[in-house]
C-alpha cells in the first residue's frame, strides 16, 4: 500500500484528499483531509477506465470523479 496527497475541484471548491492505493495500484481509497467517516473507493480497470465502488456518501458529479482519477494518474506517473 502507498499513500499520497491529491488536490481536485468540486465545482468552484478546491479539495485535498489522501489516497491509499492497494491491489497493485488498481484500487484506491480517497479520504478527505477533514476526516469524514465514509471514504470514496475507486477501482481502475485494466482498460484504464474507473469504476466507483463507493461514492463516500457525497453527491459528486462524474466530472469530479474523472478529476480525482486524473489526479491519481498524475501522481502515479512520478
Amino acid at each position: 500500500m502507498k499513500a499520497f496527497p491529491i488536490n481536485f475541484k468540486m465545482g468552484n471548491i478546491d479539495l485535498d484528499a489522501i489516497v491509499t492505493s492497494s491491489e497493485d495500484n488498481h484500487k484506491f481509497k480517497v479520504e478527505m483531509v477533514t476526516g469524514e467517516p465514509d471514504p470514496i473507493i475507486l477501482r481502475r480497470e485494466k482498460t484504464g477506465s474507473w469504476n466507483i465502488e463507493n461514492n463516500g456518501g457525497r453527491r459528486i458529479s462524474s466530472a469530479c470523479f474523472e478529476d480525482i482519477g486524473k489526479a491519481i494518474d498524475e501522481h502515479l506517473k512520478l
